[in-house]
């Protein structure tokens, strides 16, 4: 006695045989598998033993078992081949980028998806894994045959909304990091094109996270070139307006900038002014300045 279940594909016959084969040798799987060409259209007929027992419940466990290792092949051929072609896809047509960014972004979507990026994790991974075969699985055991290309575009929505979010969420770090660059080489530009007002210009920052310019004499220059509005009572910029400091920094054009830093946490805050000043950049172990802070 054999029970038939048949698995239609345009794209993924390879795939699917090759991950049945494999389920069947490493857990005697009792399947044999028939693959049959129709036109560009491929059928891949399973048939397994059914079993011999004799209780309606132990046969039915026993085809659910079956059922399982159907729909975790196919859940696994989505995953690794399915989901790369829809991305190339979605890159090209929905959101109109060349080759040169789709071949950039595609490693990045599919890091994200199978949660290998920083801000992804496996168990993102695992809970679309788990809804998609959950899906299948009751596909599967409703009818005797399944169109795999056929219930990706009409049935696997929530599962495609999850893939196009991290889509999305890629794209949209793509664009900005882009437009981050952008903006450093403007504001490079901008300073290599400015006559420098002062040899050194001293910043520093105390450890309310405020900052304060100096000359090299030891001068407070801050409201020389910091809007007045940006001022405190006692004179001093918060450290949150970064833009203030470039915008103060690039005015100056000094050709040495020296921060004078009282608490090293702020560091990570400049890594813009970094960035754009460069070699300019040297960092003050302690002096005058550093004991007013």
């Amino acid at each position: 006695m054999e029970n038939s279940v048949q698995l239609g594909t345009r794209n993924y016959k390879d795939s699917i045989s090759a991950r049945l084969r494999e389920l069947r040798d490493k857990d005697a799987l009792p399947i044999q598998i028939q693959e049959i060409q129709q036109g560009e259209y491929w059928l891949i007929k399973c048939n397994f033993q059914k079993s011999m027992a004799a209780d309606p419940e132990e046969e039915q466990i026993f085809t659910k078992i079956q059922l399982y290792y159907l729909a975790n092949a196919l859940t696994e051929t989505i995953l690794l081949n399915w989901e790369k072609d829809y991305v190339c896809e979605t890159l090209g047509h929905k959101y109109k980028l060349g080759k040169g960014e789709r071949l950039v972004l595609m490693p990045k979507v599919l890091q994200y998806l199978s949660g290998d990026l920083g801000y992804s994790s496996k168990a993102y991974r695992e809970q679309r894994r788990a809804s998609l075969l959950t899906q299948i699985l009751t596909c599967l055991e409703s009818q005797n045959s399944f169109d795999v290309e056929g219930f990706l575009q009409f049935r696997a929505w929530e599962y495609k909304h999850k893939v196009d979010e991290a889509l999305a969420y890629t794209v949209d770090e793509h664009i900005l990091q882009k437009e981050y660059l952008e903006f450093i080489k403007l504001l490079k530009h901008f300073l290599n094109t400015q006559p420098s007002r002062l040899d050194t210009l001293h910043v520093a920052i105390n450890s309310e996270g405020k900052f304060n310019l100096f000359n090299d004499s030891g001068e407070k220059v801050t409201g020389q070139f910091v809007d007045n509005y940006a001022l405190t009572d006692e004179g001093d910029v918060e450290l949150s307006y970064e833009d203030l400091l470039i915008s103060s920094l690039i005015a100056v054009a000094p050709r040495q900038v020296v921060l004078h830093i009282c608490y090293n946490g702020y560091r990570d805050n400049l890594q813009l002014v970094r960035k754009v000043f460069k070699d300019r950049i040297s960092y003050c172990s302690g002096c005058v300045i550093c004991e007013k802070l």
